[in-house]
Parts: structure tokens; C-alpha cells; sequence
């Protein structure tokens, strides 16, 4: 599993493009399933039984995450998930982000990306060397850093909701783990390259 294998020997522009592949291919199947219909509908029943207010400020069921992503061979650690996302701003980007572009488009986002990150972790070290903890003095690194903490805090504000929806809407169970996976594999890179 690229998350574990990560966390042992430090990540690399591989690892961020294996991560993009699969992303690419859940969006997909989730093209081939409508599953931007089902979140849409979802989070908008959310919205409609709740109130925005309360569906923005949805916290993870950290026991269910933890147990899901076990069961795809992912260890996760509690320190990746401490902060959440406290600032409502972000979370109404982020529920504004999956109502409009749907569960696909996050997929895409999230693997363009990783894409990126793994030409700029190719950049940052030579070849067939591992990305490892450093500090924030290399402006390259830095920016790495501030935008995988960006996408974590959207992905943080969009696997509330989604995940929610899922025990509504049965076919969302699934883009549920694909999310939590996504957000781990940035928060494991984050943790390993900028803490």
C-alpha cells in the first residue's frame, strides 16, 4: 500500500502519481455510476433536513474512518486528523466545490494534484531519493507544504458531508472510503514532508 510504504522509506513523485492513477480511476467509475448525481442529491437532502449551517459543520466519524480505511490496508495515524477544518470559510468553499463539480470532479482535482506534487517531489529531490521531513527553508518545499495543507483542509470540509450523505444514499459508501483514502494520502505526505 503506497500509505505505509510511504510512511517507511518517505514518499516519492511515484507515490503522488500511483496515488493520481487511482483517484483517475475512481472518477471514472464514478462517472460510470452517476455518483455526482447520488452526491448531489445526498448532500442536498442533507441541506434541506438540517440546515446548511449544520451539514457545514459535520465532524468525521473518526471510529468508522479508522475501521474503513483498516480494512483497505491503510494504518492510520490519530496525528493526521488533529486538526480538521475549524474555518467555516473553507468548509462553504468546499461544500460549495461538491455541490457544484460533484464527487468526479473532486476525484480529478485531488489526482491533478497529485500529479503535481509528484513532478514537484521529483524536483525537490535526486533522482531515487525519498522525500523526508525538512524544514520550510527551501521555498520549493514550502510551497509543497501550504498547498497540500489547502487540499487537506478542502477534503477535510467535503468528507464530512459526503460521508453523511452515504448513510442515505447507499451508493456513496464507497466514494466515503475513496475520500478518507484521499485525505489520508495527504495528510501521511504532509506529516512525513512538512512536519
Amino acid at each position: 500500500m503506497i500509505h505505509n510504504r510511504g510512511k517507511g522509506r518517505g514518499f516519492t513523485g511515484e507515490d503522488a502519481r500511483a496515488v493520481a492513477a487511482q483517484l483517475r480511476t475512481a472518477a471514472v467509475r464514478s462517472t460510470q455510476l452517476d455518483l455526482d448525481a447520488a452526491a448531489r442529491r445526498g448532500v442536498q437532502q442533507l441541506i434541506r433536513s438540517r440546515g446548511r449551517d449544520a451539514v457545514l459543520a459535520i465532524e468525521i466519524d473518526r471510529a468508522k474512518m479508522n475501521a474503513q480505511l483498516k480494512h483497505y490496508g491503510i494504518e492510520v495515524e490519530e496525528r493526521w486528523f488533529a486538526a480538521g477544518v475549524r474555518d467555516e470559510e473553507t468548509r462553504r468553499r468546499a461544500l460549495d466545490a461538491l455541490t457544484s463539480g460533484g464527487i468526479t470532479g473532486v476525484l480529478n482535482h485531488s489526482a491533478a494534484v497529485f500529479v503535481k506534487l509528484g513532478s514537484s517531489f521529483d524536483r525537490s529531490t535526486p533522482s531515487a531519493a525519498r522525500v523526508r521531513r525538512v524544514q520550510f527553508e527551501d521555498p520549493l518545499i514550502s510551497s509543497i507544504c501550504w498547498q497540500i495543507a489547502g487540499e487537506i483542509a478542502m477534503l477535510w470540509g467535503q468528507v464530512g458531508p459526503i460521508c453523511e450523505a452515504a448513510a442515505t444514499v447507499q451508493e456513496l459508501e464507497s466514494t466515503c472510503g475513496a475520500i478518507w483514502a484521499t485525505l489520508a494520502a495527504y495528510d501521511a505526505m504532509y506529516w512525513m514532508l512538512c512536519r
